[in-house]
This record gives structure tokens, sequence and C-alpha cells, in this order.
């Protein structure tokens, strides 16, 4: 398997706060934010907004209304999402569609939409 963007930050147990990449349409940026597992949560000022990241890709999962919120979805995704994902996007199963609708989590774009494996 090939290694993740963020294999230092990937895997935590415990929330903490670190710096991590993400990926960006002008290559790979560091930013700061909560990890947990294969999750980053982040507060960006332009446009200002809560952003949840996949950590072993940088690719942004989806924008939360609030932190508590974020936090809520983050336990409930992790374990439904892929670690080796291409970088740009999930397939977006049934399953992260209901977590996601549930703790009232924004999809980005763009998203690659799949069946279900």
């Amino acid at each position: 398997m090939a290694s993740t963007l963020n294999a230092k930050a990937t895997g935590r147990d415990e929330l903490t706060v670190l710096p991590y990449r993400i990926a960006t349409t002008e290559g790979s940026r560091r930013v700061k934010g909560w990890v947990w597992q294969s999750c980053g949560i982040r507060r960006e000022r332009s446009p200002r907004r809560i952003v949840i990241d996949h950590l072993p890709t940088g690719s942004l999962i989806g924008v939360a209304p609030d932190v508590e919120s974020a936090l809520r979805a983050v336990a409930a995704l992790d374990p439904l999402l892929e670690g080796d994902v291409t970088a740009g996007g999930h397939k977006l199963t049934p399953a992260i569609q209901a977590v996601m609708l549930r703790h009232r989590i924004a999809l980005p774009e763009p998203v690659l939409v799949g069946e279900a494996a």
C-alpha cells in the first residue's frame, strides 16, 4: 500500500492538535487542526467554515456547521472511509451519505458518487 500524505498524523487514538497537509488545486498545503484516526478538522478563514479532511489523502470530506457536529461526524465517518482512496474524492456510499446528513455535513465539490461496495 502506498504511503499516506499524513502518515505521522493518521491513526491517533486521542484528539490531538497537529499540523497536516491538504490537497489543493495548487498542490499540497500545510494546515493545523484537530486530528483523530483518519480525519482532520480545521477552521478556514476565507470563507469562514469548519472543514473535515481525510488525512491519508488530504482531500476534503465535507463542511460542518460547527466544531461539535464535525467531531460527532468524524467519529461516525472514520470506520466507513477507505484509507487508500485517491486524492480528490471518496465514493459517496449510502452509509457515508447518511452520516453526513445526520450531522449536517455539507458535501464539497467535486465528490465522486458511487455505488455501495
